[in-house]
């Protein structure tokens, strides 16, 4: 980048600022001068241009206390949490009189009360109170970063994606009781008193595991973390090496045939961590109003009138993008030339192509090549032989029917050998034997991926750092896949190849192990999973909120922040205190990635190996919240 001046340009805020340089790194445009921080705070930091404002006329707390904004909707979320906190602690100390926060359990009040509101001192008041003061403290904080969006004419994306958390909240506490006639049926509230709840809810309706919403929301909440450990990789491995984004471009086409781009991941960040809450809200709405039984609720697809008749088929629909036109505007750098040029086994397939709808949605419409490559080839080739297993042990299964195999699909299963067998691989092929073969190619395709992982970072001048976090999904993966049934013993203690198969084994690891909720490694990776899509939503939030100032560009952000990363971070230090930079936030987002998957991966291996019951175990720490007295038959749905 040239230090020389140019000539003024027009900023998105109205102001004329002098460039520094006529395009960035990445050619995304003409960069402005840099322009400190403590300008771009003294500039904004004025009062005016908020909710209270507009609606009243006047905002009597349109100040600042330090760096932390306070606001009218500031003040209200301070009576709010000061509130529902008198209420948390006037049980724990005066109708508990207990000392451990820990043990403490506020419970709703008893179906029998319906809904209404219970006097002071009766079962369910401090649930009340709690429940409704934090209610106007979220809702609070969500209009409270409305205004601070306002102040810096951002996007409203960051309330946005904080107002769907808030739904969740609403949803449970408020909405779902509502609908079910009790405020009895809201969720209790404690530290380690939830896990019951959580575990009893899912035996309350079968096995929650069936629930569809359940898996769509919890298979979003695992996306989520995936693309944070992907994005905040890719940054990391790009941050302060003499490289551009065309790099980290060429990285993805070659590992997976497409880069999503700058702009692009922000977005399906915002998308997908709004999207897993809003699944979760139908998920937990729904059981009870609507489904009181989720394993009885799948009777409907035996009755599909497809599945019957002499001769019906089945009918496929194939859906693809439609390729609208070559690409003829992405040239690469010279030095990455060879890495998509490259003919044969160490070389690429596909032309590079635009699709338009890519571009709609994420901003970068280009598609392919791929890399092949030795280990691709591995990959696939061992991916195929473990599927090939699998899909013909299917077929067996329903005596080689193409319409009960359909019909079947979601119930069939690979299953490891029985605990007879032990750790053998001498073992009849349809009682185990084609588990063994199947995993164990599997095995081999996924170590495959992580070497071409990092065979490709180094090719295209990247840090490996993708390819190290992978080894926290290869932690939980063997783990569950290998090294617990090995110190166990049996192949048996593994999940079976299927989509019920793994509801079920994970539904079977928790009866076998008293309650894993109360496993601390897994409370950890619980906490480091949630906090990925937190950190995913808002970060891609925020830097959709700020695009138009080119904050999406962070590679370049790194070494001279603009108008648009100001933003982002005076956003955060005035919502919280403090703020992180371009950096940083992607150190956050891949360690909590990595540690979801390395905590979880912990908690499983020490459960039925040196931990056999994890209730028991919280009992003997003192963590178990006196349990309930009320008549948990009120809570049993009758026919």
């Amino acid at each position: 980048m040239s230090d020389a001046p140019q000539k003024p340009l027009l900023q998105p805020d109205g102001e004329y600022r002098t460039s520094m340089a006529s395009e960035s790194s990445t050619g995304a445009g003409p960069r402005a001068t840099e322009i400190s921080f403590e300008v771009m705070e003294a500039r904004y930091k004025r009062q005016g241009g908020t909710l209270a404002e507009k609606i009243f006329g006047h905002d009597p707390l349109d100040f600042w206390i330090g760096p932390f904004y306070v606001g009218l909707f500031g003040g209200t979320a301070i009576v709010g949490i000061v509130l529902g906190m008198l209420g948390y602690f006037y049980q724990v100390f005066f109708l508990e009189n207990s000392f451990n926060p820990l043990a403490t359990a506020l419970e709703p009040p008893p179906i029998s009360a319906g809904l209404r509101l219970v006097p002071w001192g009766q079962p369910g008041f401090a649930w009340q109170w709690t429940v409704a003061f934090s209610t106007i403290a979220f809702v609070s904080w969500m209009l409270r970063q409305v205004d601070i969006s306002l102040k810096l004419r951002m996007g409203l994306e960051i309330p946005i994606a904080f107002g769907a958390v808030v739904s969740s909240w609403v949803t449970l506490q408020i909405l779902r009781p509502i609908a079910m006639g009790a405020w009895g049926h809201g969720f209790p509230l404690g530290i380690t008193h939830h896990l019951d709840w959580l575990s009893n809810i899912g035996y309350q309706y079968y096995n929650f595991f069936y629930n569809p919403f359940h898996a769509i929301g919890v298979s979003l909440l695992f996306a989520s973390t995936l693309f944070l450990h992907m994005h905040g990789s890719a940054i990391l491995s790009a941050a302060r090496r003499p490289i551009t984004e065309h790099n980290v471009d060429v990285f993805w086409r070659n590992i997976v045939g497409y880069s999503i781009g700058e702009i692009g991941i922000h977005r399906l960040a915002f998308w997908a961590g709004a999207a897993s809450v809003l699944f979760a809200n139908v998920c937990i709405f729904i059981s009870g109003p609507l489904v009181h039984d989720w394993n009885g609720f799948w009777a409907f697809w035996d009755r599909i009138p497809v599945w019957s008749g002499a001769g019906a088929g089945l009918l496929f629909i194939g859906a693809g993008l439609v390729f609208s036109r070559r690409s003829d505007k992405l040239n690469p750098e010279p030095d990455l030339v060879a890495a998509e040029s490259v003919q044969g086994l160490e070389g690429t397939i596909g032309s590079p192509t635009y699709v338009n709808l890519m571009d709609r949605l994420f901003g970068n419409g280009r598609v392919l090549p791929i890399y092949v490559g030795v280990w691709g080839v591995i990959g696939v080739f061992a991916f195929a032989i473990c599927a090939f297993i699998i899909l013909q042990s299917y077929m067996y299964e329903v005596g080689y029917s193409p319409i009960n195999f359909a019909r079947e699909f979601w119930n069939l299963a690979v299953m490891p050998p029985a605990t007879k067998y032990g750790l053998s691989w001498d073992v009849p092929w349809y009682e185990g034997g084609d588990y063994v073969v199947a995993t164990f190619f599997l095995h081999i395709s996924v170590l495959a991926w992580y070497a071409r992982l990092y065979e490709r970072a180094r090719k295209t001048g990247l840090a490996p750092h993708l390819a190290i976090g992978f080894w926290s999904a290869l932690f939980i993966y063997f783990t569950i896949y290998l090294i617990r049934p090995i110190i166990r013993g049996y192949w048996a203690d593994a999940p079976g190849h299927g989509f019920r198969a793994i509801l079920d084994w994970t539904n079977y690891v928790n009866l076998q192990v008293g309650n894993i909720y109360y496993n601390p490694f897994h409370m950890i990776s619980i906490f480091f999973l949630l906090g990925s899509v937190l950190i995913l939503a808002i970060h891609g939030a925020t830097i959709v909120a700020t695009s138009k100032w080119g904050a999406e560009r962070e590679i370049d952000e790194m070494v001279m922040e603009g108008s648009g990363t100001h933003r982002a971070q005076l956003f955060w230090r005035w919502t919280m205190g403090f703020n992180a930079n371009s950096y940083n936030i992607h150190l956050w987002a891949w360690w909590f990635a990595a540690l979801c998957g390395i905590t979880a991966a912990i908690g499983i291996l020490i459960s039925g190996t040196l931990v056999d019951d994890w209730f028991v175990w919280a009992q003997n720490a003192h963590i178990v919240a006196p349990m309930s007295t009320e008549d948990w038959s009120q809570y049993i749905f009758t026919k």
